[in-house]
């Protein structure tokens, strides 16, 4: 992982230099020049620029307008950007865009605050199973929490779904870590009574005569039910960039289900250019079991592009999540509700031993390791499973905390990290949630524990670099706007009001932890991120000055354009 260091400063510096030609020499001809542009390339040795030059996808020089001028030549293509901010390309650092598109357009719409009770999901649902064949599998999108936003205050129950569909399965989601099953769904995943686990991993909810409530946590593993191989065909190829593109986004950390990976292969020996880079991590069971032994068989063909389609690692869920009360906590959550797992302390899925060889496994293949925690006692067992790969073998490896203290984390934890920063740690979080969940974290967990949770400021003042991603799923539709969670960092406006305002970060942070930390977190540092000579000319225009606009605007910011490897790949109407 690239470090930001001066000496790496001075290296760039030197490159840009060496790379703009001196008196009487010729320049290298650009392919494409983009002038009369707002540059903030986030390099510390040249932070602004009013125009680069693009070859072979990557950018030949930044600097002035008559600095560039010298590397048109007769067949460079010449863009006037019209005097609009231009940022390095967006990149989502943790997002699931197969199954994004697969709920937005096949699952009956539950989520809230445009379906605002229990009774208009039900009639959704029942204007779907109308039109549906019995035995049809109908899949119900509910945002996470929503036992806490819905009028009734609760999510559907399995009676319920029952009467809605006696002849369909049906699987309704909370979130993605928990889901309501009916009858007929649990006859079909082989639930009886006594049941509590399911074979990859999700856990089933029974009531004091161990009879199943309906409620399964971490349990899409085991759910029938994806897109057809063509339908994941034209999402990688054509509607995954479409929609992350019109959004700004250049590349993407793709978190990819086990069995979608020989058709994102078929997709990347196509040969058709790439409007989104994709670096895949891979899952089959939540707690990591399913995998190949062989994890060289999840790479891309040789004739792929290794800039826009790379298998970086593979994940695994050490919980669930605490806006769902599954997220594993030392202390019990506030409160009750017909949903909590045993105990109250939400949802154990991946234990230390398991988390240990999990961790072992990805680094024997020189693989990302990511583990997902999000409550304080899951986030204890991915750190101490790190502390231990780190002390068993030094060398360093790219590792990763998913969700690192968004909902969640103490002052050892931070140290912890910090600690381990210097072997190569890298954090993703999810800063969209601010809008979304803090009314939850503070009705579930309450408002001291709740504090803890979303400190971004304090983890950049700690040396994390937190990589934005919008954690995409199909649920949070809106969630793809990173410039919404750009304005909740800076002005900490959340679903419950101002919260902690001492953890505010400035605008400059704000578009770092959506460019060059994301691209660090992957292992890209040095190939993306930034603008400088050397890189893959990835950018993003905006429609306003980001860094001049009042805080509570930058919500508005739209991209105008978005620009991947010197190719413009999407134009604002």
């Amino acid at each position: 992982m690239e470090g930001d260091t001066m000496r790496n400063h001075g290296f760039l510096a030197i490159l840009a230099v060496m790379l703009l030609p001196g008196p009487g020499l010729a320049a290298e001809p650009a392919d494409v020049i983009f002038l009369n542009g707002n540059f903030t390339t986030l390099e510390q040795a040249q932070p602004a620029a009013e125009a680069v030059a693009v070859a072979g996808g990557r950018f030949l020089a930044v600097g002035t307008e008559a600095d560039i001028a010298a590397y048109k030549g007769p067949a460079t293509e010449v863009i006037d950007l019209g005097g609009r901010r231009v940022v390095p390309g967006l990149i989502d650092a943790h997002t699931h865009p197969l199954e994004t598109l697969w709920m937005k357009s096949d699952w009956v719409d539950a989520r809230y605050p445009e379906i605002p009770s229990v009774a208009v999901a039900l009639q959704n649902l029942s204007a779907r199973v109308a039109s549906s064949k019995p035995g049809d599998w109908i899949y119900v999108a509910c945002v996470s929490a929503s036992e806490n936003k819905f009028a009734e205050k609760r999510i559907p129950t399995r009676a319920e779904l029952d009467a809605a569909a006696p002849d369909n399965p049906v699987i309704l989601a909370n979130g993605a870590h928990m889901a309501v099953a009916n009858s007929k769904a649990l006859a079909a995943l082989g639930v009886k009574k006594g049941t509590l686990r399911l074979p990859h991993g999700g856990a089933v909810l029974v009531d004091a005569e161990g009879n199943p409530t309906g409620v399964i946590t971490d349990g899409f593993a085991d759910i029938p039910g994806s897109p057809a191989p063509g339908e994941i065909a034209g999402y990688y190829a054509e509607g995954i960039p479409a929609l992350w593109n019109q959004n700004g986004f250049t590349s993407m950390l793709a978190i990819t289900p086990l069995k979608a990976v020989p058709v994102l292969q078929q997709v990347s020996a196509a040969g058709k250019p790439a409007n989104i880079r994709y670096s895949v991590s891979v899952w089959a069971a939540p707690d990591g079991a399913g995998l190949p032994d062989d994890l060289s068989i999840l790479d891309m063909p040789k004739q792929a592009d290794p800039d826009a389609f790379k298998f970086l690692g593979i994940k695994a869920w050490v919980d669930g999540e605490n806006d769902c009360r599954t997220g594993f906590m030392s202390e019990p959550y506030q409160g009750h509700f017909d949903t909590d797992p045993a105990g109250g302390h939400g949802t154990l899925v991946t234990p230390q031993e398991t988390a240990d060889a999990f961790v072992d496994r990805a680094h024997a293949s020189h693989r990302l390791a990511m583990l997902h925690c999000a409550g304080d006692a899951a986030m204890d067992i991915c750190l101490t499973a790190y502390e231990r790969s780190i002390k068993a073998d030094p060398s360093p490896i790219l590792r990763r905390i998913e969700h690192f203290g968004v909902f969640q984390m103490n002052d050892t934890q931070l140290m912890r990290a910090q600690a381990l920063k210097k072997d190569q740690l890298a954090i993703s979080v999810q800063p969209i949630w601010l809008t979304e969940l803090v009314k939850a974290d503070v009705e579930n967990m309450g408002a001291d524990l709740a504090k803890t949770g979303f400190r971004f400021r304090t983890m950049i003042e700690a040396g994390l670099e937190p990589a934005a991603s919008t954690d995409m799923t199909g649920l949070y539709l809106g969630n793809v706007d990173p410039f919404k969670a750009m304005q909740a960092v800076v002005t900490r406006e959340s679903d419950a009001g101002v919260f902690e305002p001492q953890e505010a970060v400035s605008v400059e942070d704000a578009v770092r932890m959506w460019t060059i930390w994301p691209a660090r977190s992957i292992g890209e540092g040095a190939s993306r991120g930034t603008i400088s000579p050397g890189k893959l000319a990835d950018m993003t225009v905006l429609s306003a000055d980001i860094f001049a606009i009042p805080p509570d605007q930058i919500a508005d910011v739209k991209a105008v354009q978005t620009i991947v490897g010197g190719l413009v790949v999407y134009r604002r109407p």
